[in-house]
């Protein structure tokens, strides 16, 4: 063939040689698929597809949810986090639950944190708000109080949410009447106070809904009961409305020494927390520490782990179900016939 194609001169050889180097041989293992090769590639390819998956997830994802994300955006102190707990609604009181757990421990140390924050001035009239609902600031509220009068202080707590009150349908107290009827002059802030558990915790409910509740919490009564119950207690704890649907607990926080914000792990979204930050800004209000709850048990890390418990030995943890009847009993001697109009979460 080559010397047909390439003569240039029929008289003439061709230019063109071809040489048979090596004869042909048949192949031991198949050109394609390649097993090894292609598993390889494959996996390669996985990790690539993972990791930019994980840094699009972690660019796109608004949500705070760490230590690290609190500081990043404001220079306030994180007095405490609070790890997650999937039967917090049924039993918030972990205190009362079961004293030894580790959430009731974080509780405690939230507690002592609170004490070094402004030594030379410190806070005992507190609002305890969130930037929106269901971040658990009252179940925070309640633990804290009882933590607090746990270590032999006189605690107030007050049901300031005047819109959606949660506080005392956790405490399982009567609440018809309380803070509002107080502020217009109805009933007489000892009508009202109602005493909880063995220490010296006492609880004053939020009352009737009023119309103006914002006008309200901001009067000249609201800053006179105040310094009353500053007078009586050790510390005065305030169950705050969140921040940014409503201005209560920013009015409130003028009243008080400062106010302590709690966030929801994946709840709150870092845009909605700035907000609320510049919110207190705004109104030159003190923000004492931020409260990082509902913290994913698996996190690792400070005080994130929290897969550990310090009981004596053999003791086990009580059930639940045990806990809240024993609580309920311990409560006889005051008022507890919970509010029928609220609705706990």
């Amino acid at each position: 063939m080559v010397t047909d194609l390439e003569r240039v001169n029929p008289a003439s050889d061709s230019p063109v040689k071809v040489t048979l180097l090596r004869e042909p041989t048949t192949a031991t293992s198949p050109v394609s698929p390649r097993p090894a090769r292609n598993l390889a590639l494959g996996l390669v390819l996985g990790l690539l597809a993972g990791f930019g998956a994980a840094v699009v997830k972690q660019l796109l994802d608004t949500k705070l949810r760490t230590k690290e994300d609190v500081e990043a955006m404001t220079e306030a102190v994180v007095l405490g986090g609070i790890p997650f707990d999937a039967d917090a609604e049924k039993h918030p009181l972990i205190i009362q639950a079961d004293p030894l757990a580790g959430r009731a421990e974080a509780f405690r140390a939230l507690r002592t944190n609170l004490q070094f924050v402004d030594a030379a001035n410190h806070p005992r009239v507190i609002v305890v708000t969130s930037s929106i609902a269901g971040e658990g600031k009252s179940s925070t509220t309640a633990n804290l109080a009882l933590a607090m009068a746990e270590s032999g202080a006189s605690v107030c707590v007050i049901e300031g949410d005047l819109r959606r009150p949660r506080l005392l349908a956790y405490l399982g107290l009567e609440g018809s009447i309380g803070l509002t009827d107080v502020l217009i002059g109805r009933y007489e802030l000892d009508d009202v106070l109602q005493p909880f558990g063995a220490h010296s915790l006492t609880v004053l409910g939020a009352g009737a809904s009023p119309p103006n509740p914002s006008e309200l919490l901001g009067s000249t009564s609201m800053r006179n009961t105040l310094e009353e119950l500053r007078r009586r207690y050790d510390y005065v704890l305030i169950d705050g409305a969140p921040v940014l649907p409503v201005t209560d607990s920013t009015v409130l926080t003028r009243l008080a020494d400062g106010a302590i914000i709690v966030a929801g792990s994946g709840v709150v979204t870092k845009d909605q927390f700035d907000h609320a930050l510049e919110t207190f800004e705004t109104v030159n209000g003190t923000v004492l520490g931020i409260v990082l709850n509902r913290i994913p048990r698996q996190a690792r890390g400070g005080y994130y782990d929290y897969r550990y418990e310090y009981r004596p030995e053999g003791q086990s943890a009580p059930k639940r179900s045990d806990s809240t009847r024993r609580r309920r009993k311990g409560n006889d001697e005051t008022t507890t016939r919970p509010r029928k109009d609220l609705v706990g979460s």
